[in-house]
């Protein structure tokens, strides 16, 4: 019991890293607005950060086999940046001046190349195979920051240098973060699902390349100072990406998609809506009190781009509506029931409520076809759909789950209730003939308890004893209860 109440007490590794990262930043920032007297300090918090992300990355490769590779490129990377932050605070406080560039400089570069290889082979787990829409959007980002990075940065840099070394160096550091941005929204922007940790990793790299950027910018106009709100972004960088990595969820970076593609979700579309627009935008500002035509140009540029991705998100949404709904009752297709059963039995799980299911068929469906054909059978479906649709509670489920067969989602429901909402179904759809015909219709209906295990099982359940009732003379009602015993009969031809 105590061993118990002490680890039920006992805080995470990621919150206490979230926890201390303030406390340390802070107190850094107040060194250094103290002077130089306590460098040694402020030194020894400044590494602290990327110490924390190199251990943080080790103990978890430790604790996850299928996070190793990752992990371990990751604790390079960081060693790479605590390396060169000694050997560069050494050099200031010994030489009082470091030359640019200098030794320290391999390590930051360094630090690129790993974090590069490990985003990228988060990628290849997360999408073993040839993901084409998620490496087109990241194309469009990664061409925009592109832009932005030569036009503001990369171009002044080469204009300002002397030397080729030093071109070099100066020039690599904004390629480098151009590298992460492909890769890493080819990471954010790809299928795969979604964890706290994934969002603490963009979060670093968010932070990293507005660090960056932002030191860049400063270097060349002559404002960068040693100790400013930089450091605080660079180590608030890393201690995110520690707290992710020791996430409970940090295993999910990693696990396979199981979409075949991401969806188009208004953030993405957002987010590739400002990535093409930022060229325009640019030149519409430069071009502020010049030539009329140039900016009327960049103004066109941006209305047409947001009236075609208009155009493309209200056909990305018809194909959406289509892919989840029957295209002749108007019901949802067997393919949303089921993700939606999955959904449904999580959430009830959760809440410990009940759940049941309900499969109907058509009695007698192929002689209506066969006598007055298909034509006159369509009708018989729309007309049994709209009923259906009527007779059910706000809340539940209707679905087309295959040729005469409807299926209906029963949220927060035992065998009782169901098997109720099941009779008054089959007694609405007979009350009237649809057209001259009689329709009556079989009722299957399962339900289980809170602590059930097998969706699969449910739906088995609810076929059985459709099967049954249908065996038993039609136009019934049978239900079943998980668990089962004994094993499930085949279903049977209609």
């Amino acid at each position: 019991m105590v061993a118990a109440a002490v680890a039920a007490r006992r805080v995470p590794p990621w919150q206490v890293v979230l926890a201390a990262a303030p406390v340390v930043i802070v107190a850094y920032m107040w060194l250094v607005s103290l002077g130089s007297a306590t460098a040694g300090t402020q030194v020894a918090l400044y590494v602290s950060a990327y110490c924390t992300l190199t251990v943080a990355c080790l103990v978890t490769a430790w604790r996850h086999r299928g996070l190793r590779p990752v992990m371990l490129l990751m604790a390079a990377s960081a060693s790479c940046t605590v390396a060169a932050d000694s050997v560069f605070y050494f050099l200031a406080l010994v030489q009082g001046q470091v030359s640019y560039p200098s030794v320290a400089d391999i390590g930051y570069l360094g630090h690129y190349v790993f974090m590069a290889g490990a985003l990228l082979l988060i990628v290849r787990r997360r999408t073993p195979g040839w993901d084409g829409a998620s490496a087109v959007d990241a194309a469009i980002v990664a061409v925009s920051a592109a832009y932005l990075t030569y036009e503001f940065i990369i171009a002044p840099t080469m204009a300002v240098t002397t030397g080729n070394l030093t071109t070099f160096v100066s020039v690599a550091y904004p390629v480098s973060d151009l590298m992460l941005i492909t890769v890493g929204s080819r990471l954010l922007l790809g299928a795969g699902p979604r964890s706290a940790a994934l969002g603490m990793l963009g979060g670093h790299l968010a932070l990293e390349l507005y660090a960056g950027a932002a030191y860049s910018i400063q270097s060349l106009n002559g404002t960068y100072r040693p100790g400013n709100h930089l450091d605080a972004v660079w180590m608030a960088s890393a201690f995110l990406l520690a707290a992710g990595v020791l996430h409970p969820s940090a295993p999910k970076l990693v696990a396979a998609s199981s979409a075949a593609v991401p969806d188009a979700t208004v953030g993405r579309l957002t987010t590739l809506a400002l990535a093409a627009m930022v060229a325009p935008a640019t030149l519409l500002v430069q071009s502020y009190g010049g030539a009329p035509h140039v900016r009327v140009a960049a103004v066109v540029c941006m209305i047409l781009f947001l009236l075609v991705l208009a155009r493309m998100t209200g056909l990305v949404a018809a194909q959406r509506r289509a892919a989840i709904t029957d295209g002749l009752t108007g019901l949802r297709s067997r393919r949303f029931l089921e993700q939606a059963l999955r959904a449904e039995a999580a959430r009830s799980r959760r809440a410990g409520h009940p759940l049941g299911v309900l499969l109907l068929d058509i009695d007698h469906f192929k002689n209506v076809n066969d006598t007055y054909g298909h034509h006159v059978g369509d009708r018989v479906l729309v007309e049994v759909a709209a009923r259906l649709s009527r007779l059910v509670r706000p809340g539940d489920l209707v679905a087309r789950y295959g040729g005469e067969e409807f299926a209906v989602l029963l949220p927060d429901t035992d065998t009782v209730v169901g098997r109720q909402i099941a009779e008054r179904i089959r007694q609405g759809i007979a009350a009237a003939p649809i057209g001259r015909h009689p329709i009556t219709v079989s009722v299957g209906m399962a339900g289980v308890a809170s602590d059930f295990e097998n969706i699969d099982d449910l739906i088995r359940a609810a076929d059985r004893a459709l099967y049954a009732a249908k065996n038993a003379g039609r136009n019934q009602v049978a239900a079943a209860a998980l668990p089962l015993s004994g094993g499930l009969p085949q279903r049977a031809g209609r």
